[in-house]
């Protein structure tokens, strides 16, 4: 539209000084110039003022070949509209991304492996083996006596015979022992380093001697009859397991003076003869050997010397190869 409206302009401002020249006469004559063109543009001159109305109308016709040319301008601007439509139809690309997260999940599943773990039970059953390792570990000097005549012997008892294997003083036998065990627990009791009853130790050997210790930890039994009859039970039980086999019983050693006198359990120098008393008679009834106590193992006063033990009760290893080598000779001499 601005186009139109400066010719528009133009034109009046031409039509303004055509008029001017009109009212103001025409410019003094040039004596060269020809007298006839001077004529003429007054004549165009003075129609003008009416001819210029029609000349300015058709100038706004045009218009409206103006409204198409600016219109097609403004119309790209739809055209931008989808550029930027694409533009962000990426964005549902991350969407795949946390897909795979489940896949690890699966993993766990290899977790069935620990099955193999059943594999151990088969160690449960060599372990019945191993039975004859208690055999004392090879220390110095054991007993003066020859063992040999132990070589089918089995040991049956508690600490104190524990010591005699324990500190290598006794190297031949096999030996089911355990501290605190006593003659009513031994027939369900599991030996030190085995993993089966004592009982059933016994019955996997081959024994032609049983030697058995029982007695200090019974010694405050309010009644020995029970002791007596429960070491019966025993001896059957052995002879059962190994027929033919000859048992030896063992005489309850001394205790020193000091623990004879201050036992608040029964440990007393009285109870050890009262036992061994019967244990004697016990023998002598079941036709099995006595294995007395050796009078090395006794003071002046009929106690234990109190350098033999250190606790009163079991001995060191000077007074445990005096009591191993009494055992081996009566073992020998009445086999």
């Amino acid at each position: 539209m601005r186009p139109v409206k400066i010719i528009a302009s133009a034109l009046a401002l031409l039509t303004l000084l055509a008029f001017t020249g009109c009212v103001c006469g025409p410019a003094p004559a040039d004596p060269t110039e020809e007298p006839a063109p001077t004529q003429k543009s007054v004549d165009v001159l003075t129609p003008q003022p009416v001819t210029e109305i029609p000349t300015e109308v058709p100038t706004e016709t045009p218009a409206p070949t103006e409204a198409p040319t600016e219109a097609p301008t403004d119309t790209p601007a739809p055209t931008e509209v989808p550029t930027e439509a694409p533009t962000e139809t990426p964005a549902p690309t991350p969407a795949p991304t946390p897909a795979p997260t489940p896949a690890p999940t699966a993993t766990p599943k290899p977790t069935a492996t620990p099955k193999p773990t059943a594999t151990p039970k088969p160690t449960a059953k060599p372990t019945v083996k191993p039975t004859k390792t208690p055999k004392p570990t090879s220390t110095p000097k054991p007993g003066s006596e020859d063992q040999s005549v132990f070589d089918d012997a089995v040991f049956i008892g508690n600490s104190l015979f524990v010591g005699l294997y324990r500190f290598g003083v006794i190297t031949h036998g096999d030996f089911f022992v355990k501290e605190g065990v006593n003659i009513s627990s031994v027939m369900t009791a599991t030996a030190d380093g085995c993993s089966a009853p004592i009982m059933e130790m016994v019955a996997q050997g081959s024994y032609g001697k049983a030697i058995l210790f029982f007695g200090t930890n019974e010694l405050g039994w309010p009644s020995y009859n029970t002791f007596i009859r429960k070491y019966g039970e025993l001896v059957d039980r052995i002879l059962e397991l190994q027929p033919g086999c000859k048992v030896f019983v063992v005489g309850v050693p001394p205790v020193t003076k000091h623990v004879s006198e201050t036992s608040t359990t029964g440990i007393t120098i009285e109870n050890v003869r009262r036992i061994n008393k019967r244990l004697k008679a016990f023998a002598e009834e079941r036709g099995i050997v006595y294995v007395t106590v050796p009078a090395a193992l006794f003071n002046e006063e009929g106690y234990l010397p109190d350098e033999a033990s250190s606790d009163g009760i079991h001995f060191n290893l000077r007074y445990d190869r005096i009591w191993a080598d009494h055992i081996c000779r009566v073992v020998r001499e009445n086999s």
